[in-house]
């Protein structure tokens, strides 16, 4: 090798290094905009989707309310119908109960009065005894006051008068008071009778007393006091 050769120098060459670099940025530059571009594209995909997902759940959403209000419309139908029936049905129950509660007075009353017609026709027959006689009582209980008790008595004698039967009638019981037997004179009346005479009246029993039997009494003057002894049975109520 020639001394000459030794000492060539070799000058730098700044344009290849340029374009390598140059080559460099224009490729990531490219991938950055691929990257960009398919990423844009996804985005706007999903975005879609959403959209139309939000689409569906807002129609479904009208949907269900649309059926709420409508099943809130018939439930609120539904309540005054029952509200309506269950009056009606109240009504119906008070004047079923009215209606029973009559129907019981009716066939008491019924009871009483064939009671009635039975002795009336015995008296205007001619079949009744010609003594003085003490022929019926009806106790019944007072629905407002335990206490309180209503009798009726009826009187009659089949002997042809001229004038009036008078004197007094006392009605008494006989109750147990603290276990001992006790008769008590509760009230009197006046007697004026030629055929039939009914007398009324109310009596009261404490609750020590425990009544066991009732007495009429009629007293005449000068004449035979008669008597006679009942059972206390209370028939019904008033």
């Amino acid at each position: 090798m020639s001394s000459l050769a030794k000492h060539v120098i070799k000058q730098p060459k700044p344009l290849r290094w340029l374009g390598f670099i140059l080559a460099i940025i224009g490729t990531t530059l490219a991938i950055q905009w691929y990257v960009n571009q398919n990423s844009s594209v996804a985005q706007q995909q999903l975005l879609a989707e959403l959209e139309h997902l939000q689409l569906t759940l807002e129609q479904q959403l009208h949907i269900q309310t649309a059926q709420n209000q409508q099943l809130n419309e018939s439930n609120a139908k539904l309540n005054i119908k029952l509200t309506e029936q269950q009056h009606h049905l109240a009504i119906q129950q008070a004047t079923d109960q009215q209606l029973q509660q009559q129907v019981v007075e009716l066939q008491n009353d019924l009871i009483n009065l064939n009671k009635e017609l039975v002795f009336y026709q015995t008296v205007t027959q001619g079949n009744s005894s010609s003594k003085l006689q003490i022929r019926n009582i009806l106790l019944q209980a007072d629905e407002h006051s335990a206490d309180t008790f209503r009798y009726r008595v009826v009187i009659t004698q089949g002997q042809k008068i001229t004038k009036a039967l008078t004197g007094a009638i006392t009605i008494s019981t006989t109750t147990k008071r603290n276990g001992k037997t006790e008769n008590i004179t509760v009230k009197e009346h006046s007697l004026n009778l030629r055929h039939v005479q009914v007398i009324e009246g109310q009596l009261k029993i404490t609750d020590n007393i425990e009544p066991e039997k009732i007495i009429i009494t009629i007293k005449q003057k000068k004449k035979k006091t008669v008597s006679q002894v009942f059972d206390w049975k209370v028939e019904g109520s008033y």
